[in-house]
């Protein structure tokens, strides 16, 4: 039960609607909830209409607010969302009216400075924070109130204050590295009193009679028109009604969670998309409504582009957008093979995951022919400052300014950011070595390392380069690790880089830096193991993945050692990076000496890759995989080729396939190809899955490529006809959710209504495999699908459920929100179904471990039985037991 105190404020306002209270409320709280208004609409007018908004549904929702309710944190919270429908609201129009200046106008303004590359991100961050701790990071660090008072406030202990706030800075700041802006918790803690709540609040006075004209009991939309506050965008919020803490429990009228008549965030809360669920009681209801950006809208045309095979259709839409390149110019992408069309099957499932690197071919190219115009384009998006980046960085690259007519261009930006940052761009021309004093003097050391590292760093001293970065952050450090490695430089070019860094008074950089690079070129002198460990470090603190390049480099080194290690591995694909690093090639019997000892598979694995290496074509690497006396298990060497092989090759390898003899061992390779094949051919691949009768994950893996690839590629009347092939009941509602998934994106209304329509059972597992796959959740609305599954009549679904939510809180997981946000929402599951996910995401080879830490902390103090405390806690010890978690 909770100890936390009645908030002063919220039993001032309940216990009677005065001026003093309402003017007290906006004096405290006027500036946090305009500041972040702002952050989201970029726009003083509409920031202040917002606020009003979130003042007047405190006045409608006052009466039923939990006593206990922080109301710092309920505020701010409700201004985000409330600043965030009226930001949708506008890109819904602007994007309808197909205006780029105008989708730019709602976008932060990128600042040469640490708070301002913070700023566009730090209300996302908040809302992913646990509820706890962001009350508390809003009172003690938005509002400047000490920690004895945040104590007081919500009924714990300083010391808890403390530990939650270091956990919530350490959460900001993971956030922040996985976008690219390197701050420390340090930082963070004086950045955020001195920026996050310091925007002014006009018309107190007016704020307070509008609130004190709402009267006691009426729905927000007649609150705002009472207090004549409706803003213009209100007519297209699809909702106005907002949660207090982002989630809720609601009481139910009997303990028997399946009993009928008990109280539900059901269906009929948002369109009925659950006819059968009205009498499923849950324990409580997820908030979260779908929201679509500028960027998304941005995203969504480069999608649209990259998926239309048609290159005809596909320049069309180019210059729909405004891109000016021209057609000679897009016809020799096709020719130089680096247009979508010509490898489809690379791409497809990148680009349904928003990884939409692809389109800056297009961008590329243009720039060959005009790179002002190009420049100019890019710079006008709703990413613009990280767009203009990227394209300076490539037009530079590529000699394309003359001094002149870039600077020309530059004065004519109308943010003044931008040109800051642009004019770096004019300090490469003259002398690269001259941005190495500005490291470590604003927010843009990430761009001044990518700029110093053009054309290799030819103009670099490569001495001072290292001495001034070993002054400053690990992050940036790491970044020009990697732009180093990617550059493959010559060891004997980064020696002086590297003693510069040993210069460094933190020994992260001194040691761990130069012990790392030093490992990736396969030098003698490294303990690779420590190596490793290095690169494990970087990995969790959000710095970059170096395993690869230490196993490569031990390769080099002691290959013998490499293979030993590897081939002892759970995970083999490091052995599969040794392998590849292998240089000079061993014959068959010097490569099995160096493995001996190692598992069997181990051995068979290598020498279908030595195979790959040393003959020519993937038909003579199979043919001789299978003749070989030297391979112990022909099939499982066989399957390693059919996994991997190039994508170009999957359809002569189904050719091959077709000419073994029709057993078991050919049913296996052939579900080790069917994933590869279904990117390529997805009928050929639907009919190898059918003609081979595969089951298991593999096959629902096969079967999701191929409807995935096909469906992304054509039609919906087409994918709907191309699935009907499909005769397994369970096959076929997993394809119809992913057609829904590719087609439907954000539409959960419109999918629903499809899948009832083909449905050939209950639509509502199709449903839920749409709502839990990664791709769906690409656009930015887990919370809104958290929601959406809830509404969904779980219980009669079957023994799948559990997998496909469990499933779903992994994505969630991966989205760089804390496990604790999916288990509290498992317990809005029915019982059973909650206590079967939680354990099957206990039990899930892939999570990290400072997740399974989190997960085995939560545990202890969960509302959940002795019985599956002690089941969840023994999964979660003995998987952070094992080797390769440790």
């Amino acid at each position: 039960m909770s100890t936390q105190p009645p908030d002063e404020e919220l039993a001032l306002l309940r216990a009677g609607k005065t001026a003093a209270a309402c003017e007290k409320i906006v004096t405290t709280h006027g500036a946090l909830v305009k500041s972040a208004c702002y952050r989201v609409l970029r726009d003083e007018g509409l920031a202040e209409d917002a606020a009003q908004e979130t003042f007047v549904l405190l006045m409608q929702k006052a009466a039923i607010l939990p006593p206990e309710t922080s109301l710092a944190g309920w505020l701010y919270h409700a201004a985000c969302r409330i600043a965030l429908n009226h930001q949708r609201a506008a890109m819904r129009r602007r994007v309808r009216e197909n205006s780029a200046e105008a989708l730019n106008q709602m976008t932060p303004d990128t600042q040469p400075n640490l708070w301002t590359e913070i700023e566009p991100h730090l209300d996302e961050a908040m809302l992913a924070l646990p509820v706890r701790q962001r009350d508390l990071v809003v009172q003690c660090y938005f509002q400047n109130r000490s920690q004895r008072s945040a104590a007081a406030a919500m009924g714990c202990s300083e010391s808890v204050v403390s530990r939650e706030l270091g956990a919530a800075l350490e959460t900001l700041r993971q956030f922040f590295t996985k976008r690219h802006v390197a701050v420390s918790a340090v930082a963070l803690a004086g950045l955020l009193p001195a920026h996050a709540a310091s925007a002014s609040m006009a018309g107190g006075a007016t704020m307070v009679a509008a609130m004190m004209a709402v009267p006691a009991s009426t729905s927000l939309a007649a609150a705002l028109l009472t207090s004549k506050f409706v803003l213009a965008t209100a007519a297209e919020s699809c909702t106005l009604t907002l949660a207090a803490a982002g989630y809720y429990f609601t009481a139910s009228r009997s303990t028997d969670p399946y009993a009928a008549g008990s109280q539900s965030g059901g269906a009929g809360d948002r369109g009925e998309p659950n006819k059968k669920s009205g009498n499923i009681a849950k324990k409580g209801s997820w908030q979260g409504s779908f929201e679509f950006t500028s960027a998304m809208a941005l995203d969504e045309r480069k999608k649209q582009v990259l998926l239309e095979s048609d290159p005809d259709k596909r320049y069309a839409l180019l210059q729909q957008m405004g891109i000016g390149l021209s057609r000679a110019g897009f016809d020799k992408l096709i020719a130089q093979g680096m247009d979508a069309s010509v490898a489809p099957w690379r791409d497809t499932f990148a680009v349904l995951e928003n990884r939409l690197d692809m389109f800056d071919n297009y961008l590329m190219a243009w720039s060959n022919e005009h790179p002002l115009a190009a420049l100019d384009w890019v710079a006008s998006q709703p990413d613009g400052g990280l767009g203009m980046r990227k394209q300076l960085l490539y037009a530079l690259e590529a000699g394309q300014f003359e001094k002149a007519a870039l600077g020309e261009w530059i004065s004519g930006l109308k943010k003044e950011s931008m040109q800051k940052e642009a004019a770096l761009a004019l300090e490469w021309l003259d002398d690269p070595s001259l941005l190495i004093a500005r490291l470590g003097t604003g927010g843009n050391d990430g761009f001044l390392v990518d700029l110093a590292m053009l054309r290799g760093g030819e103009k670099l001293n490569w001495e001072a380069f290292g001495s001034r970065l070993g002054e400053g952050k690990t992050t940036i450090v790491a970044r020009t690790m990697r732009l180093i490695l990617d550059s493959e430089l010559s060891f004997q070019t980064i020696v002086p880089f590297l003693q510069g860094l040993a210069t460094s008074a933190d020994s992260h950089i001194s040691d761990g830096a130069v012990t790392l690079m030093r490992a990736a070129y396969g030098q003698p002198d490294v303990s690779y193991l420590t190596a490793l460990e290095l690169a494990a470090a970087c990995e969790k603190a959000g710095m970059g993945n170096y395993r690869i390049s230490v196993f490569k480099g031990w390769a080099v080194a002691y290959p013998q050692e490499a293979l030993q290690y590897t081939a002892r591995l759970k995970d083999l694909n490091s052995m599969r990076h040794v392998l590849s690093a292998l240089s000079p090639l061993p014959d068959d019997i010097t490569l099995l000496a160096m493995m001996e000892g190692t598992p069997p598979v181990a051995q068979d694995i290598a020498m279908a890759a030595l195979y790959g290496r040393s003959t020519e074509g993937m038909y003579a690497q199979l043919q001789k995989i299978m003749e070989s006396t030297t391979v112990v298990d022909q099939v499982e060497a066989a399957k390693e080729v059919l996994r991997n092989l190039p994508f170009e090759d999957a359809g002569a390898a189904a050719y091959w396939l077709k000419q073994q003899p029709a057993d078991k061992a050919r049913q296996e390779m052939a579900l080790a190809l069917s994933r590869r094949l279904a990117a390529v051919d997805p009928q050929a691949a639907l009919e190898l899955i059918l003609s081979e009768g595969m089951t298991g994950t593999e096959y629902d893996q096969a079967m999701g490529h191929a409807v995935k690839q096909f469906s992304a590629k054509n039609s919906l009347e087409e994918s709907t006809r191309f699935i009907q092939q499909i005769t397994n009941p369970r096959g076929y509602s997993d394809a119809l959710g992913q057609i829904a998934m590719v087609k439907f994106a954000g539409r959960p209304q419109e999918a629903y209504a499809y899948l009832q329509k083909h449905s050939r059972r209950d639509w509502q597992m199709a449903a839920l495999q749409m709502l839990s796959e990664l791709q769906y959740n690409k656009l930015g609305n887990i919370d809104a699908n958290a929601a959406e599954i809830l509404k969904l009549d779980l219980a009669q679904m079957g023994g799948d459920v559990p997998k496909r939510t469990s499933n779903f809180c992994r994505v969630w997981i991966d989205q760089q929100v804390p496990v604790t946000t999916p288990l509290a929402w498992t317990q809005q599951l029915p019982a059973p179904i909650g206590r079967a996910t939680r354990l099957q995401l206990a039990r899930r080879s892939d999570l990290k471990p400072a997740t399974l830490e989190l997960f085995l902390t939560w545990t202890q103090t969960a509302p959940i039985s002795p019985a599956e405390r002690g089941q969840l806690q023994e999964a979660l010890t003995r998987r952070l037991a094992e080797p390769a978690v440790r």
